[in-house]
């Protein structure tokens, strides 16, 4: 949203969100390494991985170089990124959450050319509120998996959080 309001240079929000993309990602490999090696869904990250940096880097040269191509379907670019990831993300987790959020995402894209020049606001906050309701709600997904790696307390409660999932669905 901020090239939608604020009048910093295209170059100098490249580099600052290109940073913070960078720290984002880093983050969220350390914060479910664990998790995502018991589930078996250590390719869900590197497929969000892939698509958050190859996507700033296509940013970024299309605003360093001048690419006017890209540069005038960036919100249809990041929208379909979040979409392919929410997509894979579901299929590996067998969620209807994040499946529905990428087909949301999908959606977006196709009311982009009737906001007109509100698309980086629209993208901003079709992104933001995923973000916001994934992260508040109750999330389905398959059952979990009995693996050694976990202490006895470790496994109840990812059978309590099944359980929690199961009366939300």
């Amino acid at each position: 949203m901020t090239a939608q309001f604020l009048p910093f240079s295209w170059s100098m929000q490249a580099i600052f969100w290109s940073a913070l993309t960078l720290v984002g990602t880093v983050g969220m490999v350390a914060l479910t390494h664990f998790w995502v090696r018991v589930e078996r869904l250590v390719w869900v990250v590197y497929q969000w991985v892939i698509l958050m940096v190859g996507g700033a880097i296509l940013t970024d040269l299309s605003i360093f170089l001048g690419w006017g191509e890209v540069l005038i379907h960036l919100c249809p670019l990041w929208l379909g990124l979040s979409a392919l990831g929410y997509l894979v993300t579901g299929v590996g987790m067998r969620s209807r959450t994040f499946i529905l959020t990428g087909l949301v995402h999908l959606l977006a894209i196709g009311i982009l050319p009737y906001v007109g020049s509100w698309q980086f606001l629209t993208t901003g906050v079709v992104m933001g509120c995923s973000l916001l309701l994934l992260a508040e709600m109750q999330w389905d997904m398959r059952a979990p998996i009995d693996y050694d790696l976990l202490t006895p307390e470790q496994k109840q409660f990812n059978q309590e959080q099944n359980r929690l999932r199961q009366l939300n669905t």
